[in-house]
């Protein structure tokens, strides 16, 4: 019995944990992984409780809708979705952002794992899902998965001004685009000296 269990103490020990000196980071490495991941995927919806956005139920927003004359943002999201984390993180932290939200915009959050009705009326398969609302409670425009800050300032810009009336979004984000190039350039021709310069390089 010895020559199998030479130390008294390392028989009441687990097998992995006589078979390797360092076995007890191993046997506690699949809970601590566990235990990051809950809190990263797991931790319920954190959007509406960011202390600057106003965030409400879908029912009262609904009714607010149509007195304010606002529409309605609906950011559907789920505990294990990690690009919901990425936006609650990167463009709804942004100052811009919130301003427009607060100002022009009925702000709702859904958790899919707990609202399935919202899912199912909505028909939502994914998330994020940035659903739009006029103030009827009708869709205007719905965007799948992560939305970069700049372009979700442009689909705020092209909901709260009306523009969904008589233009896609793909068209308006082009149209956009072409503003600005055009802007750009009426700066350039305004500052001949400068756009000459960029031009020709720097001088050698």
């Amino acid at each position: 019995m010895n020559d199998i269990f030479p130390d008294k103490n390392a028989a009441k020990l687990p097998l992995r944990l006589r078979a390797n000196p360092t076995g007890k980071w191993i046997y506690f490495l699949p809970v601590c992984i566990a235990f990051v991941a809950c809190l990263w995927l797991g931790c319920p919806a954190r959007l509406c409780a960011a202390d600057k956005l106003n965030c409400l139920d879908y029912e009262t927003a609904l009714q607010k809708g149509k007195d304010s004359q606002r529409p309605l943002l609906i950011f559907f999201s789920s505990p294990w979705c990690y690009q919901c984390r990425e936006m609650e993180r990167k463009v709804f932290q942004n100052k811009d952002i919130i301003s427009i939200l607060n100002e022009r915009f009925l702000l709702v959050e859904v958790d899919i794992s707990q609202k399935e009705k919202l899912k199912e009326d909505f028909r939502i398969n994914y998330t994020p899902t940035s659903l739009f609302l006029d103030i009827h409670g009708r869709p205007i425009i719905d965007v799948k998965g992560y939305i970069p800050t700049n372009r979700f300032r442009k689909l705020l810009w092209y909901v709260s001004e009306g523009h969904y009336k008589t233009t896609a979004f793909s068209e308006f984000e082009k149209k956009e685009l072409s503003e600005s190039a055009a802007s750009l350039f009426t700066r350039n021709t305004q500052n001949p000296g400068r756009g000459s310069a960029d031009a020709q390089g720097p001088a050698k």
